[in-house]
């Protein structure tokens, strides 16, 4: 029996398809039983779920019948042919080679990141990247190459102009680069220590990975866990390793009402002097709630560095 790859698997489902396409519950099941848009597979209680895949198509069908096509004429094309017609309607083109030079800045190489993820060139892109960390330093790579570069290549998965394959392929690279630069850096004996990964349920893991490689470029012994860890196991890490401060990256789903509880456990759990450190558009968007539980949210990377640094001064 073939193996599903990694967009193909059904992982999502009926709440949160609605949430990633904008489509109402009602109309995704009406669009499955008259036109056969998708075909869900269903969990051992029945629930129906939903891969990327299938999430990719939702998404670009409710786009094109936004703008006036018909539902029953798109119901039978490729997602190849919604995400070419998507382009059309947008005015994508395919960006030019960028040729970079000695005195390239940071938007020489973000364009030239993009456009080779766009050519689905991962050499092209790897050493696009390595060139970058070597010419603008860590920090200038990390805020105005990494972080764009990643958040412009997610929004255009979200439009339709970013395809499934070219998202993945630009993922697996940066992931590459960022565990890269995690491991690079000689630790010193008494650097603090900065336990790094992402709450149960957020699987998407790239935000962590921008900040263990921040904190290790400021010096921290960075102990990175990955993505969707239980909460028990990020507060054993924590205490096994003595941290000063517990990371956390938190992008989607944006509104989790269990992830209130985790946070709360966490903080009881932690040494009080140890830091509850927020990051991530969900965590931004949900500020109020998730500071309640004693946590910080930063803003972005620079501001994650004014906490790193505050951190490290004496009491």
């Amino acid at each position: 029996m073939e193996t599903p790859s990694g967009s193909q698997i059904p992982r999502h489902p009926v709440r949160v398809t609605a949430l990633r396409t904008g489509l109402t519950p009602h109309l995704l099941r009406a669009w499955e039983r008259r036109y056969q848009v998708v075909a869900p597979s269903r969990s051992e209680g029945g629930q129906r779920l939903y891969s990327d895949h299938d999430v990719q198509r939702l998404r670009l069908l409710r786009k094109l019948t936004d703008r006036g096509h018909s539902i029953s004429r798109l119901a039978s094309a490729s997602l190849e042919e919604l995400e070419r017609s998507a382009q059309e309607e947008s005015g994508a083109k395919p960006m030019e080679i960028k040729t970079l030079t000695p005195d390239s800045g940071a938007e020489d190489f973000r364009l030239a990141a993009l456009s080779a993820a766009q050519r689905l060139d991962a050499a092209e892109l790897h050493a696009v990247l390595e060139r970058a960390a070597v010419t603008l330093g860590v920090p200038g790579f990390l805020d105005q190459v990494a972080g764009p570069s990643l958040q412009e290549i997610g929004r255009g998965w979200s439009e339709g102009t970013v395809s499934i394959a070219q998202e993945h392929l630009a993922t697996a690279v940066f992931r590459r680069m960022l565990g890269w630069l995690l491991r690079v850096y000689e630790v010193n004996h008494s650097a603090p220590r900065l336990v790094v990964a992402t709450p149960p349920r957020q699987l998407h893991e790239l935000g962590a990975m921008l900040a263990g490689a921040t904190a290790a470029a400021q010096g921290w012994d960075v102990i990175y866990l990955g993505a969707d860890l239980p909460v028990g196991e990020i507060l054993a890490s924590a205490r096994q390793v003595a941290a000063n401060a517990v990371a956390l990256s938190i992008v989607y789903p944006t509104i989790d009402p269990i992830l209130i509880g985790d946070l709360q456990q966490l903080r009881s759990g932690l040494n009080s002097r140890a830091a509850v450190l927020l990051g991530g558009s969900a965590a931004i968007q949900d500020r109020e709630r998730l500071t309640s539980t004693g946590a910080e949210v930063v803003n972005s990377l620079a501001e994650f560095r004014t906490s790193l640094r505050r951190l490290r001064e004496p009491a």
